[in-house]
């Protein structure tokens, strides 16, 4: 039975994520040859606080990103 974990921000709708969770079963069915109905997908949203780059919070980098994105135009 394979197990799929996928850790990502909140913030998406429930649609986009029904989908995503069909397409990643049926990619892992096709490249294990397993029946699809023994793929498991767990989806785990977390809210930015409460993810890290770099020993920053997500928030924090997101920010310096875009002034430098913004410093470089």
């Amino acid at each position: 039975m394979p197990l799929v974990h996928i850790d990502m921000m909140k913030g998406r709708p429930p649609e986009r994520i029904e989908r995503m969770i069909a397409a990643v079963s049926e990619a892992i069915a096709e490249t294990l040859d397993a029946p699809i109905s023994t793929v498991r997908v767990v989806v785990n949203e977390m809210e930015p606080h409460q993810y890290g780059i770099g020993g920053k919070p997500y928030p924090v980098v997101v920010e310096e990103r875009r002034r430098a994105q913004e410093a470089g135009r």
